[in-house]
């Protein structure tokens, strides 16, 4: 009988630095990695659980030279762009990286740090999960959840009404800790819904509400259901003021008073 032999090995041009040393990471944990991809969802996914979960705490960060030179702060507090919080309640770590690697190339190297501490005798870990939006165009309306799996956690998946992506791929940071996941004893899965190129706060929140149900959490989206609703109106009124220009540029020419209605 052959044996399949897991390898993981940890990146050489990235760490992980665990700092709170008290906290005992209990075996079988999920991991939740939100990156800074198009829309924002991971950071905004990741933020909003940071914010809400009574029991979340900052245990570690990420160290890599492909970060670039970027520092990132809080009221006023300097925080690591890369960080990493547990919460014993719900046997969750929740990674978020507010911003992106200087190379694309960096993330094959950072995945495997990841892996490798999620797969070490410290953590023992059961899954990591990433998020990834769908660029759309226009005035979007609804926000499907899709997955995309390995073949043995879709039928858990199905039994939370999530569509199931029948074919495409993913790209960046997301994809390589999915590849490295695949090469290991970790299970991983993708969530998707359709973003703007702009942050898309209401996607995040369909994402959520799907954790939600996977591991009986009680985040509330209606906030950021609100400031999706805001920076749609903002795009309207922006759409709006650019078709009246259009349509004013058509006309007889008339005094240039006139077009500054449309700057105000």
């Amino acid at each position: 009988m052959v044996k399949k032999e897991y390898i993981c090995e940890k990146g050489k041009k990235s760490s992980i630095i665990i700092e709170d040393l008290k906290t005992e990471i209990k075996e079988g944990a999920t991991m939740i990695l939100g990156f800074a991809g198009i829309g924002l969802i991971g950071p905004i996914v990741a933020n909003t659980l940071i914010e809400q979960i009574p029991d979340i705490i900052e245990i570690g960060f990420v160290t890599s030279e492909y970060l670039p030179p970027i520092s990132v702060f809080y009221e006023g507090v300097l925080k690591h762009p890369f960080r990493i919080y547990y919460s014993t309640m719900h046997n969750l770590i929740v990674g978020i990286s507010e911003v992106p690697f200087q190379v694309a190339t960096a993330y094959n190297d950072l995945s495997k740090t990841i892996n490798n501490w999620l797969l070490s005798e410290d953590v023992k870990a059961k899954e990591v999960v990433i998020f990834q939006g769908i660029p759309q165009r226009g005035i979007i309306d609804d926000y499907p959840v899709y997955y995309a799996a390995e073949a043995d956690m879709i039928e858990s998946l199905e039994k939370f009404d999530i569509k199931k992506v029948e074919k495409g791929i993913i790209v960046g940071a997301e994809a390589t800790v999915l590849n490295e996941a695949l090469s290991s004893k970790l299970k991983a899965y993708a969530l998707f819904t359709p973003v703007l190129e702009i942050p898309t706060p209401e996607g995040a929140a369909a994402i959520i509400e799907v954790l939600n149900k996977i591991y009986s959490l009680n985040i509330e989206t209606s906030k950021l259901i609100e400031e999706g609703k805001d920076i749609k109106a903002k795009m309207l009124e922006l759409a709006e003021k650019a078709q009246a220009y259009q349509q004013q540029q058509q006309l007889p020419e008339r005094p240039k008073e006139g077009y500054t209605q449309y700057f105000q």
